[in-house]
């Protein structure tokens, strides 16, 4: 009989360790082996309660996997974790004034893209702006400096926009 998956983060859910850099790999294994037991499709014939367990499990499954594969939410879970309050109402994204300079200038960098080898070349600068912020985060989650992963954080969420939108 199916049970309700008694996990309440969704690092638990995947059994992964608390860390930012995870094995996504690892995670789409942990993923579909969950799918494969609690997909409502595997409870057709089954009672109306497994039925709701199932329905709620799977959509758990999903809510935990895209957060987990999301950098920026993946870092606000593990600063809840770790007990940081990241909701502070008097935080503004802009305070660092060299970090809007800088985002600013690489939109306007983007804006005026005319050919596929200056996109590239813009990507390809994001995607390691992107990596070296992210080592910076690791390696301030083993410092446990939460206030720098929060403001890392607001930078990584700006260069990922970007990149997405050259896609």
């Amino acid at each position: 009989m199916i049970q309700n998956i008694s996990k309440t983060n969704p690092y638990d859910i995947f059994n992964l360790n608390q860390s930012y850099l995870i094995d996504i790999e690892e995670l789409e294994m942990k993923y579909c082996e969950l799918q494969n037991i609690f997909h409502p499709d595997k409870f057709i014939n089954s009672t109306e309660k497994e039925k709701e367990i199932s329905a709620y499990e799977s959509s758990n499954i999903n809510n935990a996997y895209n957060l987990l594969l999301n950098n920026v939410d993946r870092i606000k879970i593990l600063l809840k974790l770790k007990g940081y309050n990241t909701n502070s109402n008097n935080e503004k994204s802009f305070t660092d004034k060299d970090l809007l300079e800088e985002i600013m200038e690489l939109q306007n960098r983007c804006m005026s893209i005319e050919n596929e080898n200056q996109k590239v070349k813009i990507k390809t600068e994001i995607i390691e702006k992107i990596r070296i912020i992210e080592s910076e985060i690791n390696q301030n989650f083993e410092k446990k400096e939460f206030s720098e992963i929060k403001n890392l954080s607001v930078k990584l969420s700006y260069l990922e926009k970007i990149k997405k939108n050259l896609n």
